[in-house]
């Protein structure tokens, strides 16, 4: 049994993963990535393909070159990322609530 937003996603009703998704998929990155996680965050997960935004243009590369087939094979064992594809690392850049 599938869960609805799986099988809408499939349909292509649906732009990206609803909020319980997109919870369980910063839990399954936070337990693949560790304390490395708080320096990643979920761009957008579509068709099979996460798109995960690193701070840092080095790490992303790194992540990107050196660890990507590992990252793929550790997340699709968790809970609603079975059928990850690919995980793709972009340079990215964000702010915690109240700095500057």
């Amino acid at each position: 049994m599938h869960r609805l937003g799986t099988l809408l996603a499939k349909l292509n009703l649906q732009q990206g993963p609803g909020p319980l998704a997109q919870a369980q998929i910063e839990e399954a990155v936070a337990a693949v990535f560790g304390p490395a996680a708080s320096g990643l965050r979920v761009a957008s997960y579509r068709k099979g393909k996460l798109a995960l935004e690193v701070k840092s243009a080095a790490r992303a590369f790194e992540y990107q070159a050196f660890a990507r087939g590992a990252c793929v094979e550790q997340l699709r064992r968790k809970p609603g990322l079975e059928e990850l594809a690919e995980v793709v690392f972009k340079n990215g850049s964000w702010r915690a609530h109240g700095q500057r």
